[in-house]
């Protein structure tokens, strides 16, 4: 009887032990395994279009669930990596704001069209990747040289030089060939800097303006205004400044504010532009004039009266919009 007692104590005790082993092993504590970290890369460019021998600039924000990432590294690929080459500000590194600048300089002979990819990397996060597609590159001007013009001969020389020598000769000669020529020229020379005083003009009565905002009101060409406002910086007429992915232009003699305001976009530049020439204007005509929806300029109408940039007033059924004495 004994002997039978401490076999079932003994049995009790080896199933309370496994119970006990059971139960640690159900209600033991696991390893927090929270998801990977993931970079988010956006870019943004004022355009896809270059010539043979120029630059594309790149602004690139990296992110992680909303948050700038500083130090990750920005590494561009292209598809055809023989027509160009990428040029890293700051080691290709993002800056306190998550942001790096890359500049693509593209060649190629005969003009083409490629794409590139960009990868954000930083330890202990997922990369981020971005691809812009359809880059044009434009074939380089040619330029004429002496074995281009076959088809000045030396006796077409002699000719012109005997026909030179008589005072109608001259005049004819003159009239002929130099006069058109010399006229286009000047011709081109005037408007070439004509548009460049327009731009000018421009930056002088809106300092601060931004690139895609003066291209848009000047009717301009991608082209045609890169070229005219990288001359007038290099003249010292002009500076700029980059406000976050906005490249903003001001009279060189201009003091900038460093401190940030409020960023507008496009749309909502147009609507207090179009307030400001047209105080009390309505929400209908707002949307004639700019072209837009009425849903459009309401939802930013009140966007903007959030901000305290705009007041209103009713009217009737009607309401007026007017710049807010505050802004």
């Amino acid at each position: 009887m004994a002997i039978f007692l401490a076999i079932f104590v003994l049995a009790m005790h080896s199933s309370i032990v496994a119970s006990n082993t059971q139960g640690a092993h159900l209600y033991a504590p696991t390893k927090d395994v929270s998801s990977q970290k993931n970079l988010d890369i956006v870019i943004t460019y004022e355009n896809l279009h270059v010539k043979s021998g120029g630059t594309l600039t790149f602004f690139v924000k990296v992110t992680e669930q909303g948050y700038p990432v500083n130090g990750s590294t920005i590494i561009f690929t292209a598809d055809s990596p023989d027509f160009c080459t990428f040029e890293y500000e700051n080691s290709g590194l993002t800056d306190a704001d998550g942001m790096a600048v890359v500049q693509m300089v593209a060649y190629s002979e005969k003009g083409t069209i490629l794409n590139i990819t960009a990868k954000a990397y930083l330890e202990d996060y997922m990369p981020g990747y971005y691809e812009i597609n359809e880059i044009t590159i434009e074939p380089p001007v040619v330029i004429i040289n002496n074995e281009n013009i076959s088809y000045i001969s030396i006796t077409g020389l002699i000719a012109l030089t005997l026909i030179g020598l008589t005072e109608s000769g001259k005049y004819g000669l003159l009239k002929t060939f130099f006069l058109p020529l010399y006229s286009r020229i000047k011709k081109d020379d005037l408007l070439d800097h004509f548009v460049r005083g327009q731009i000018y003009g421009y930056i002088m009565s809106h300092p601060g303006e931004h690139y895609n905002r003066i291209k848009n009101k000047l009717k301009v060409t991608n082209g045609t205004l890169s070229h005219h406002l990288r001359a007038l910086e290099f003249q010292g007429y002009i500076k700029s400044q980059r406000d976050g992915t906005y490249k903003r232009f001001y009279p060189t003699g201009m003091k900038i504010q460093r401190t940030k305001g409020i960023q507008l976009s496009d749309l909502q530049i147009g609507i207090v532009d179009a307030i400001r020439q047209s105080p009390g204007i309505s929400q209908k005509e707002i949307a004639h004039r700019e072209g837009i929806s009425q849903q459009s300029v309401s939802y930013n109408l009140t966007l903007l009266q959030r901000m305290g940039i705009l007041d209103n007033s009713r009217e009737g059924v009607r309401k007026k919009y007017y710049i807010s004495t505050e802004a």
